[in-house]
């Protein structure tokens, strides 16, 4: 079974992100049985993806990059996938989850619409205080770790916002206000099967 990574690093933030996927998320994923085909940094790029995604034994599609309603993009905002411009043998048979802006709101529901499993991700921005931002990574990468474990979608949202609960309650102990306010908001934007059906199917699992 395989993982493709899709991970863009080029800016503050994604730059943050791939490095604490890298450690964090992708160790893990392989400790489960998974394979991870990279296509990272500079391989972030819609030329290099598009064959990896087509490959039929990919079964999860996952990364970091910068997103608007329409579009993933990946290193310097090159348009990886974009509504009308991918084909249905990339998403076939495939859950994905990108941790991205405002992706969900129209390109997860064209991605259901033309063969993928699940969609999780954000339909408005996705906020990051970068002071304390592994608590921001964290909540989203569970995400990952719990398809790994073999949940269903439905399972892997309660599993989820469970833990975005745990999150926020942490900071708000800790006195960090601003960052639980933050984190509740990336909670309720966040986009699945379990919301809604256009987001795919709640029994969908990759394992």
């Amino acid at each position: 079974m395989k993982i493709l990574a899709i991970d863009s690093s080029y800016d503050g933030i994604t730059k943050a992100s791939y490095v604490y996927r890298n450690r964090h998320v992708y160790p893990y994923l392989e400790s489960k049985g998974f394979e991870i085909v990279r296509c990272q940094d500079k391989l972030a790029r819609r030329v290099y993806v598009q064959p990896e995604a087509s490959r039929e034994d990919i079964v999860y599609m996952t990364g970091v990059g910068h997103g608007v309603y329409t579009t993933y993009m990946g290193e310097y905002c090159d348009p990886i996938f974009h509504i009308g411009n991918y084909q249905a043998k990339e998403l076939d048979n495939k859950a994905a989850h990108f941790f991205a802006c405002q992706t969900a709101a129209e390109l997860g529901t064209d991605f259901v619409n033309n063969g993928c499993l699940a969609y999780f991700g954000y339909n408005e921005d996705f906020i990051v205080l970068m002071h304390i931002s592994d608590a921001f990574f964290d909540c989203d990468s569970e995400i990952d770790r719990a398809f790994a474990d073999g949940l269903t979608a439905e399972e892997v949202y309660d599993r989820v916002i469970a833990y975005y609960n745990q999150k926020i309650r942490e900071l708000e102990e800790g006195g960090h206000d601003d960052a639980a306010a933050a984190l509740t908001y990336n909670r309720n934007h966040l986009c699945a099967p379990s919301v809604d059906a256009k987001w795919g199917d709640r029994k969908a699992r990759i394992v």
